[in-house]
């Protein structure tokens, strides 16, 4: 489903640009943003990369993450439902993980692992209250 997997890097995306923008705003002109997006192909998974050298995810959050309507960002411009959908895109939807490295105040990078093996028809994911926690 390649609009789901649009979807699943347009938050991601997304995310990466608020970042680096907001530690610009706070660092000025000497900082220079940096996203990059990286994809890996072995045997059995394809990978996908995305990575910023914003603030990093603050280690009292990580668990979160992922959960629907968490959000760090400020009233207004976040739903916390980006990361949420696209990890249930990617881990019900393509049988793939979704997981963060991160190291605050330096960088954060989410890898995206799919299996290079065609998974069944399915539809699409909605939004479940229910959850594991994710690896981070």
């Amino acid at each position: 489903m390649p609009q789901d997997l649009t979807r699943v890097l347009v938050n991601l995306l997304t995310n990466a640009f608020y970042a680096v923008s907001d530690k610009q705003r706070q660092l000025g002109k000497d900082y220079e943003p940096v996203v990059s997006i990286r994809t890996e192909q072995t045997g059995k998974e394809v990978r996908l990369r995305v990575r910023d050298n914003g603030n990093g995810i603050p280690a009292a959050v990580r668990q979160r993450i992922f959960e629907p309507f968490f959000t760090t960002k400020p009233a207004g411009e976040g739903t916390g439902l980006g990361l949420s959908l696209s990890y249930d895109i990617v881990t019900k939807g393509h049988r793939g993980t979704l997981s963060v490295e991160t190291r605050e105040g330096e960088f954060t990078e989410f890898v995206v692992c799919l299996p290079t093996v065609p998974t069944p028809a399915r539809t699409s994911p909605t939004p479940s209250v229910e959850r594991t926690k994710a690896p981070v």
